[in-house]
């Protein structure tokens, strides 16, 4: 005998018999609705703590500064402290600034020199397919050199004028002896 279906069922008419005809609706919050609702901020909760602090601003050196730091950078890459207070005190700048300036110098060089060598390994690797381009080109063209080994075997003789690439040449071997057609 048939079990009588669930009072929620759709018996079976339905895509979803366990779901009910009639879509549920919920009623929502009465206090998400209330325009005096407390407002509250939305962020990482750690922008909450304490207010920002304000950005220094930008420190610009003048022409003559920034030609002497050059220079120094260009024939020393690193200063020891005791140097890096004299040409603080010479350029009248700050110690923390003539090093904070050393700091970023030294990251922009280096991010120049990584774009050079990568330029130069371009180019480098440019060339080398183009000779070897020309080299195949012109392997193409020029028949092979014959070595004095493959001149008496005739067997590596075949093998060294073997050129895949020409329909024109076929190897057969007749009673053992390969030749070149």
């Amino acid at each position: 005998p048939a079990q009588p279906l669930p009072a929620w069922s759709s018996g079976g008419q339905g895509l979803c018999p366990w779901l009910p005809e009639q879509p549920l609706t919920l009623p929502l919050p009465t206090a998400a609705l209330s325009p005096f609702a407390a407002t509250r901020r939305i962020g990482h909760p750690y922008q909450n703590r304490t207010p920002p602090k304000r950005k220094k601003p930008r420190t610009s050196f003048s022409r003559v500064q920034i030609c002497e730091l050059e220079k120094r950078f260009h024939r020393q890459k690193y200063l020891a402290s005791a140097e890096r207070a004299t040409l603080a005190k010479a350029l009248k700048m700050t110690d923390a600034q003539v090093k904070t300036w050393f700091q970023n110098r030294r990251t922009k060089w280096r991010r120049q020199t990584a774009e050079e060598r990568e330029a130069e390994r371009q180019q480098a690797n440019r060339l080398m397919l183009h000779l070897q381009q020309e080299a195949f080109q012109k392997s193409l063209s020029q028949p092979l050199p014959q070595d004095p080994l493959c001149m008496h075997n005739s067997s590596l003789y075949a093998l060294q004028n073997l050129q895949p690439w020409a329909e024109d040449n076929k190897v057969t071997s007749v009673s053992g002896v390969a030749s070149v057609v």
